[in-house]
């Protein structure tokens, strides 16, 4: 079943009391390049500890929150310490050809919070703290501005709610989405408590889709499901848990006996997979176009991969599924043993390539060069910017994409936790690279990038670990 749903890019991340960044926001420039139909790169830079992963997590947390998914228990301690709540805003640009031509604005208020329904003991044994807690999206909010279907509309809340007020306001709009039995209306009210609870969204949760599917034929309704569906199938971020796992993408929605696969194939590169005899026959039309480009990165390396029957049960279709690595062609062993970094590589090269050929795709890589040979990296970025079509996001040390992308291209961090994030603007003449290795030589009077404190402060550091009491 081939998708039709408008083509979504972020625009811009504001970020509040997470990790390391009291406050800063990312504009990733993308709109223009959406309509255009080319592609939006952005690479974030800067010293360790300034929030660069601070960007792809928050926009993991954000994928959970829009695909209705709980979020993860690894975000427990994002929130900064000291600090009452996290605060996560996303702005989001939606087209297409047809008569889509938006901005929508997604806000939340993060909290965590101690579960009143788990106690101290478990079968006589002490609980762990970090058990006993759980991240609750205590507020927010959908607005929306822009054209849909030949209709300008102002910018205006589609919905807000917190966890004090029944549903969502304004009440016209709750009336819009959700409609007026009152049946429905107090199982939605069950549902956004469980919705708290259980770390999730209300407004994007499973029971709210459903209803407004069924009771709202409003444009309204259509942008919810597709921004729900965006963040299922088309936002794909690479970076801590997610460095085993390879989703595979495709164009369509594949329907089996058993489950659904919503344009990827969940596949992890650390053991066997199960997939059933229709999403195998898609898994083998995948693998050579990675390959393809596989091989160019690491010359004779290839990927291959055994299939076999999940029982004897001639009704049962499943298959397990195992990943090689061949090198030359000569010999093969596990893909589970191979390093790390060609195992990374892999994680994200699929999803490389669809983000290059299709411009509903978002890609988020953290630390992009922790596997990819420097010139490379360079070439690849160049390339997805010249003649790419979706959306790539990257963190990075290695600063020879600064002389491939333009500054429009480029964030940096900045030691100030209230200003995390910033562009610089440069000359015609200026090498991006050049600029920042002189900023962070000799300063700047607006902003400074890098602690220049930090090597008088290192040097003595080793000196004073070398003495012996």
């Amino acid at each position: 079943m081939v998708m039709k749903y408008p083509k979504i890019r972020i625009e811009r991340l504001t970020i509040s009391n997470m990790k390391s960044v009291r406050s800063g926001s990312v504009d990733f420039s993308a709109a223009n390049a959406l309509r255009a139909g080319k592609a939006s790169v952005l690479g974030i830079y800067g010293q360790n500890g300034s929030g660069k992963t601070v960007v792809i997590e928050a926009i993991a947390m954000i994928k959970s929150i829009l695909s209705g998914q709980q979020i993860s228990r690894r975000h427990l301690e994002s929130i900064t310490q000291g600090e009452i709540n996290s605060h996560l805003e996303i702005e989001m640009s939606v087209f297409d050809s047809v008569g889509i031509d938006c901005s929508v604005i997604y806000k939340c208020v993060l909290e965590q919070r101690d579960n009143p329904n788990i106690s101290n003991l478990r079968n006589g044994a002490i609980i762990n703290s970090k058990e006993k807690t759980f991240i609750a999206v205590i507020s927010e909010s959908l607005k929306i501005a822009g054209s849909i279907n030949g209709i300008k509309y102002p910018q205006q809340y589609i919905a807000e709610t917190d966890e004090t007020q029944e549903l969502v306001r304004p009440e016209q709009k709750r009336k819009l989405l959700f409609g007026n039995n009152d049946e429905t209306l107090i199982s939605l009210e069950r549902h956004k408590l469980l919705a708290l609870y259980g770390s999730r969204s209300f407004i994007f949760s499973d029971q709210a889709a459903d209803v407004i599917k069924d009771n709202c034929n409003h444009d309204f309704g259509s942008i919810i499901n597709s921004i729900r569906f965006f963040a299922i199938a088309r936002l794909f971020i690479v970076g801590g848990e997610t460095q085993c796992e390879v989703p595979l993408p495709f164009n369509f929605v594949l329907e089996t006996e058993n489950h659904s696969y919503a344009g990827h194939l969940p596949f992890s590169l650390e053991s066997k997979a199960l997939l059933h005899k229709e999403a195998l026959s898609i898994f083998e039309s995948l693998i050579h176009p990675m390959n393809l480009v596989l091989s160019s990165i690491v010359p004779g390396l290839k990927v291959t991969y055994r299939a076999q029957k999940a029982s004897l049960d001639e009704k049962d279709s499943a298959y397990e599924v195992e990943l090689f690595s061949s090198r030359d062609g000569l010999y093969e062993f596990p893909l589970s043993h191979e390093s790390l970094g060609i195992k990374k590589i892999i994680s994200f090269l699929s999803l490389l390539i669809a983000t290059f050929n299709d411009a509903s795709h978002v890609l988020a890589v953290d630390e992009i060069d922790s596997s990819v040979f420097e010139f490379l990296l360079g070439e690849v970025m160049g390339i997805m910017k010249d003649h790419g079509k979706g959306q790539l996001i990257f963190t990075s040390h290695n600063l020879r994409p600064l002389e491939k992308l333009d500054d429009s291209s480029i964030c940096f961090t900045t030691i100030d936790p209230d200003n995390r994030y910033i562009k610089l603007k440069k000359k015609t003449t200026n090498n991006l690279r050049d600029m920042y290795f002189r900023i962070i030589s000799l300063g700047n009077d607006d902003i400074e990038l890098y602690n220049s404190e930090s090597k008088n402060a290192l040097a003595f550091a080793f000196r004073q670990a070398g003495y012996e009491d």
